[in-house]
């Protein structure tokens, strides 16, 4: 994995997670502070565990995009063989839908 693939793909998760957490804290405003019904009230909970769980996510990504760049510098061989694997992988599908279309 090069380093401009990886800092794209930590854009990328970056700015998924940020539109999650922009949502569901528009959710969590939406229902307001005193929710009557307890639906209302378990839906609360679950958006702002949602947050906290994307603040993590965000956090640990980070994380591991840093130690998968390192792993990846230190073992390019290893990288490149993934890559092919990973292309051939995608290959197949294709050819298999596409065989299947037929």
């Amino acid at each position: 994995m090069t380093k401009s693939v990886a800092k794209e793909l930590k854009h990328e998760i970056d700015d998924v997670l940020d539109d999650v957490v922009h949502s569901l804290k528009k959710l969590s405003k939406h229902l307001g502070d005193d929710v009557a019904d307890e639906l209302s009230q378990t839906t609360a909970n679950l958006a702002d565990a949602a947050v906290k769980l994307a603040g993590e996510a965000k956090t640990k990504g980070k994380a591991l995009a840093k130690a998968a760049g390192k792993e990846a510098r230190e073992h390019p061989a290893a990288t490149a063989a993934l890559v092919a694997a990973a292309v051939a992988l995608v290959g197949l599908a294709v050819a298999r839908q596409a065989a299947s279309k037929d």
